[in-house]
């Protein structure tokens, strides 16, 4: 997808396996293959990221999204849900790497993880709340003291 496309990222507080991100791409192409706003097709795509996230990309050069589409997209990923009993919709969950290591924690952990120096303001976050792939492209993957995150740790 080009760097202007709007992306929705969702997150899971686990990894996710091959089957389940098979499946999620799977569905995802179905999903976008249909995926229209007022009759124009969307061009768009469903990709899965370092096996934590799930990624709605869409082009909106051809059609732009709509309220009734975006609902779809929601329902497409409430779908995900259900059918691999997961949760991608939890904003509460923050995605970080220590040592090479893709780990989660809850918002409200975050000051006890800095005060036992599990992490810092160095360590990096993932960023889900990007709307653009050149965001993704250029800051999806962000130090803490960077980050949208920060905010709940002062």
């Amino acid at each position: 997808m080009p760097s202007h496309a709007r992306v929705w990222i969702y997150k899971c507080g686990r990894d996710l396996g091959q089957a389940e991100q098979k499946l999620i791409l799977e569905k995802g192409a179905a999903f976008t293959a249909d995926w229209s706003a007022h009759g124009d097709a969307l061009d768009a795509c469903v990709d899965v990221l370092l096996g934590r996230f799930v990624v709605i990309a869409l082009d909106e050069v051809q059609a732009a999204a709509s309220g009734c589409s975006i609902d779809k997209s929601v329902g497409f990923i409430k779908d995900l849900e259900h059918d691999l009993n997961i949760m991608l919709t939890d904003r509460m969950l923050v995605i970080y790497e220590v040592e090479g290591q893709v780990s989660c924690c809850r918002l409200q952990e975050l000051p006890s993880l800095l005060a036992e120096g599990m992490i810092g303001l160095g360590t990096p976050v993932y960023d889900d709340l990007l709307t653009t792939v050149g965001e993704m492209n250029e800051r999806f993957k962000v130090p803490l003291g960077e980050s949208w995150v920060k905010r709940f740790i002062q």
